[in-house]
């Protein structure tokens, strides 16, 4: 799906359309908005798309929407609120976030230079994780180590979230939007895309975001449910039977190659993260193996 731009006149445009989705996240969001009206990046630069991904849950009065664009889009999940922003968008560059985050000050203006610096049309900035009031202590050291490998992901697989991302109005006209099907993964795999086009990224450590950790374990299980799914639908369901047995059978290995790139603060710490992620690898085959078995179910009907 092509996003097109709007149709507004050349001069009402803006340099960075910050673009924020949000389902029943109205607290969180309005602490986004804040730290976003405090950013050193002149404001008649940029302008904010706030997405209403549940347009049954009006905007209440506590939220700071004052020069803000409101938009509502009752198809669920935030690629496709994601995509109803940019029809809109007037900036050159968009500059994504979710509304659970709070963007440092110089989060715009570094993030943009760092895309004028490095000649790149994607960048993906640094999020650094905070452990929110009544929040999961086993939750919180696993995404410290594992959930947000923004550098990692940048610079070796060429690809970065949502949570802080910056990319050019012209990706989008060109090579088209999110997949509005997926509910989660949908970021890693444009930007997959895009990278074999050719088009380059680059990691703006200065371009901060804080994001915090999810509140308990049974959360990280349901986002890798929805993880599993995307990959189930783009690569999994497309492999023979051999390919996924060997593709589960590795997943149930204990994954001790898969954080041995990772300096752990302490043994303790390590251990913790090994055990966890082996539950959370876990949780992602048994629910691509019911995946499987539902398409199985649906042939034979």
């Amino acid at each position: 799906m092509k996003v097109k731009a709007s149709e507004n006149s050349e001069h009402s445009f803006v340099d960075v359309s910050v673009i924020i989705p949000t389902y029943r996240d109205w607290k969180r969001l309005n602490l986004c908005l804040l730290g976003l009206k405090k950013q050193t990046f002149s404001s008649s630069k940029f302008e904010i798309i706030v997405v209403n991904n549940d347009p049954l849950d009006p905007v209440p009065d506590f939220v700071e929407t004052k020069g803000c664009k409101i938009l509502e889009e009752k198809k669920p999940g935030s690629y496709a609120a994601r995509n109803t922003g940019m029809k809109v968008a007037k900036g050159e560059i968009y500059a994504f976030t979710d509304s659970d985050c709070i963007p440092d000050p110089n989060w715009l203006k570094e993030g943009v230079k760092k895309m004028e610096n490095s000649m790149v049309s994607r960048v993906g900035g640094k999020i650094k994780l905070f452990c929110p009031e009544k929040g999961s202590h086993f939750a919180f050291i696993y995404e410290k180590y594992l959930a947000f490998q923004q550098e990692r992901n940048v610079k070796v697989f060429q690809k970065s979230v949502t949570g802080n991302f910056f990319a050019k109005r012209y990706l989008f006209e060109l090579y088209g939007g999110f997949d509005e099907e997926l509910m989660s993964g949908g970021d890693f795999f444009w930007n997959l895309r895009l990278s074999k086009h050719g088009e380059k990224i680059a990691f703006a450590d200065k371009a901060v975001i804080n994001h915090p950790s999810r509140l308990s374990l049974s959360e990280i299980a349901t986002k890798k449910k929805r993880t599993a799914s995307g990959y189930y639908k783009e690569t999994y369901s497309k492999f023979n039977l051999g390919k996924k047995i060997i593709v589960l059978t590795k997943r149930l290995m204990p994954p001790i190659n898969r954080i041995n790139h990772i300096v752990f603060a302490s043994t303790k710490d390590y251990v913790q993260v090994l055990i966890i992620r082996w539950y959370v690898e876990s949780i992602g085959v048994l629910h691509l193996i019911k995946l499987q078995l539902a398409s199985i179910r649906n042939k034979k009907n």
